[in-house]
């Protein structure tokens, strides 16, 4: 059951730090959340695999190639049963995506990225999601993570870095109809003054959106801040 007919969602980039992650996972102010959208969480060296915890289901990325996963989607068990979850293949490491069963006749597609400042996964992913979503419909979309990546779309206005793959992520979510929901210039990542964790969405998702800001009581002592996101369900 959701709190007051909203679904809530908190991302945070962790830096692979095991305190932080622990924090998250474990504060009481997490639990008003369905769902946290992690990147760089902690992964023990030996399985590489993230933290798991009784109050949280956990889902990884598909496809690791045998590495350390850098996203991670945990759902509040208290508030979405594990049931009502679809967790999607995807052939692209460090994105994690789930479908949501809901009370709405399509389901809700949430997808968690962390793109690597050293590769080029957005036309991958692009590929990807052109085929998923002219063959598969969903009522709400959500896309969000790190992208590491710098455009005046989303960029502090005098924040001037201009990323040539920033153009790539800005033509792939015009053709998929999704828009910045978080407001521009919104600043994530203070010790460069700058931009780089975002949440897009399609219509419906702004349609229904109550809020989608920097969640200063969820700080967790990381470098990046952490992003709330609320949605009418």
């Amino acid at each position: 059951m959701l709190v007051n007919h909203e679904l809530r969602i908190l991302q945070n980039n962790l830096r692979k730090n095991q305190a932080r992650t622990h924090s998250v996972l474990n504060h009481p102010d997490t639990k008003q959340y369905a769902i946290l959208l992690l990147q760089e969480q902690f992964c023990f060296p030996r399985t590489k695999l993230s933290p798991t915890h009784p109050s949280w289901t956990l889902y990884e990325p598909t496809t690791s190639n045998n590495e350390q996963p850098r996203s991670a989607i945990y759902v509040n068990k208290n508030l979405i049963n594990a049931a009502r979850i679809t967790h999607i293949q995807l052939p692209i490491n460090d994105v994690t995506a789930i479908e949501i069963t809901t009370k709405d006749p399509q389901p809700m597609l949430i997808i968690n990225v962390y793109k690597p400042c050293d590769k080029k996964i957005i036309p991958e992913l692009h590929n990807y999601l052109q085929n998923r979503l002219t063959t598969r419909k969903y009522t709400t979309i959500i896309i969000a993570g790190d992208f590491n990546t710098h455009h005046p779309l989303w960029n502090p206005s005098e924040y001037e870095r201009h990323d040539e793959e920033a153009d790539t992520l800005v033509e792939m979510m015009a053709e998929l109809e999704l828009d910045l929901l978080i407001p521009a210039g919104t600043i994530t990542y203070p010790n460069a003054g700058t931009a780089i964790d975002l949440v897009w969405g399609n219509k419906e998702a702004k349609n229904r959106i109550i809020k989608c800001q920097v969640a200063e009581k969820n700080d967790h002592a990381s470098d990046h801040l952490p992003i709330k996101t609320i949605i009418a369900t």
